[in-house]
């Protein structure tokens, strides 16, 4: 599923958080594929039912070759906004590659919250 805006990752998502991934915890299975789990530092949660604190995300790998062909999106520290959905109890990356999105420090929200 590819997202044309931001707006509609919002809509879409289970749950919409800034935060930044602080280390690997872990892998998961998903689609039969192999997904990396991280731990990351919750700062707000925008939308969903996330509590504060760290929280564990598996990174939502492609399901076709490889499964992080571009890198996995969440092995960063930078500060991100993570649109994402729950499985089996687990929090994923809603899209290997729109489930999350760079966002500094200042930069306004790209979406609408209703």
């Amino acid at each position: 599923m590819q997202f044309e805006t931001m707006q509609q990752r919002f809509d879409h998502a289970g749950a919409v958080l800034v935060g930044n991934p602080l280390k690997r915890d872990g892998e998961f299975r998903i689609y039969g594929y192999q997904a990396n789990v991280h731990t990351v530092e919750v700062e707000q949660v925008i939308k969903g039912g996330i509590g504060a604190g760290p929280v564990r995300v598996a990174s939502m790998p492609a399901t076709c070759g490889q499964s992080y062909p571009d890198g996995d999106p969440l092995d960063t520290s930078a500060r991100q906004l993570l649109f994402l959905t729950e499985q089996n109890g687990e929090w994923f990356t809603m899209t290997p590659g729109q489930g999350t999105a760079p966002f500094p420090a200042g930069t306004p929200l790209p979406f609408k919250i209703p």
